[in-house]
């Protein structure tokens, strides 16, 4: 991987990102203001030639007096105008790429980026892998087939941490999930398996693709939030390990810490000074901010990286706890390897039956086989796909990934934010 240029002293700005954890050795656990519209020319995506057009909007945050504007190069906007937006106004044409909209953002902000849900754009997804512009199954897993469940009780009130199980003919386990704040838990099967039940709380349904229970709670509401943070800390990586390092206390000014717990993670590759290196949850922020002041990026040199060993011992490993929200942000560049397919399955089936929202934040140099997997990885869990946009003009280029309409922010808003919506 390529070293990249970290622009940040020239730029007289700091980066934002992160969250952390507890001391531990390596190895181890036991935007408001009115759109402007403007032109723009059309781009490729890395590793690939394909044309995305877009139209462009820019608006003023609301946090913060600062143009965006002046720290943008002229290179990072090149998005160009654009096509529908939804999978349904395009009949049986192949579906085009969706539109941007960029805000403004404060100098805490400097790294660019934009969140996007396949899950609330379901149809749009199906319709990219009909199509066959995205394909799956990625490092063995496979997001195309699922169920939506969503669970109420009898005020038609979302019930959140209830537990979901999809069963086949035989009543074996195929998938079982926890259910979110808006009482929406998915499940998911592979198309060689025979769905045919699913259970809830004593409550058994038929298979179909959309599910709605009537129940009663069987748990009590969480009252607080544990918030991880699992990065690469390969060469590529120093702009977001130094985005880390510089805004996690703003994070954590944002967010505050009463009832979050945070955990940093890093780890690189099988040849480097360490593969994995975790960190047990704590709600000592300068312990969380010392971990991060001591990493450094090094090593890696090859695309992939151990992303199956860091996704087995934060998912099924670390001490996620009942009583809590849970959320993972997976900062990375590189794919996993192959031949670690079941590691991986092994790890996001334990993150969705724990209700951990395993969220990807997808840096620059990445290809579209990372890209992917991120996205398979956020469907999965219930979460949200995070990636990195050129806007900001730091680092290498950044992949345009094949997705619908979306906004592009600091990465510092929102990565808050999202820590935010989880709190209970």
């Amino acid at each position: 991987m390529k070293k990249r240029v970290f622009a940040l002293a020239m730029m007289g700005m700091m980066l934002l990102a992160g969250c952390g954890a507890a001391s531990s050795s390596s190895g181890g656990y036991g935007s408001g203001g009115a759109p402007q519209s403007i032109d723009t020319g059309s781009s490729s995506s890395a590793g690939g030639a394909e044309s995305i057009n877009n139209s462009v909007t820019v608006a003023e945050s609301a946090t913060s007096d600062t143009s965006f504007e002046s720290y943008v190069s002229a290179d990072a906007v090149a998005i160009a105008e654009a096509p529908a937006s939804s999978a349904a106004s395009m009949g049986a044409e192949s579906p085009k790429q969706g539109s941007a909209t960029h805000h403004q953002q404060g100098i805490s902000g400097i790294l660019t980026a934009a969140e996007y849900s396949d899950l609330d754009n379901w149809d749009y997804f199906q319709d990219l892998v009909q199509n066959q512009r995205i394909t799956f199954p990625s490092y063995g897993l496979n997001p195309t087939n699922a169920v939506s469940v969503t669970i109420t009780d009898n005020n038609q009130q979302p019930l959140s941490g209830e537990t979901v199980t999809l069963l086949d003919v035989q009543g074996a386990e195929l998938w079982k999930a926890m259910t979110d704040a808006d009482g929406k838990a998915w499940l998911f099967y592979d198309e060689s398996q025979q769905p045919a039940t699913v259970s809830s709380n004593g409550q058994d349904l038929a298979f179909a693709d959309n599910v709605a229970f009537v129940s009663t709670p069987s748990v009590q509401n969480n009252t607080g939030l544990q918030v991880m943070f699992i990065l690469d800390t390969t060469g590529s990586m120093g702009d977001e390990l130094n985005y880390l390092k510089e805004d996690f206390s703003s994070i954590v000014k944002k967010v505050g810490s009463d009832q979050i717990l945070f955990s940093a993670n890093f780890y690189r590759d099988s040849t480097d000074a360490y593969v994995t290196k975790c960190n047990a949850f704590t709600n000592d922020t300068s312990v969380v901010q010392h971990q991060f002041d001591v990493e450094n990026a090094q090593g890696g040199g090859d695309m992939p990286e151990a992303v199956a060993d860091i996704l087995y011992e934060t998912m099924v490993q670390a001490d996620w706890q009942e009583g809590y929200n849970k959320i993972a942000f997976l900062i990375f560049d590189a794919p996993p390897h192959t031949g670690t397919e079941v590691q991986i399955d092994t790890a996001v089936r334990a993150a969705a039956e724990k209700g951990i929202h395993l969220i990807p934040v997808v840096a620059s140099n990445a290809d579209r086989d990372t890209e992917l997997f991120g996205r398979a990885l956020a469907i999965m869990t219930n979460s949200e796909y995070v990636f990195l946009t050129d806007d900001s003009g730091v680092g290498d280029s950044h992949l345009q990934p094949i997705i619908g309409n979306y906004t592009v922010e600091s990465l510092h808003d929102i990565l808050v934010r999202l820590i935010q919506e989880y709190q209970p």
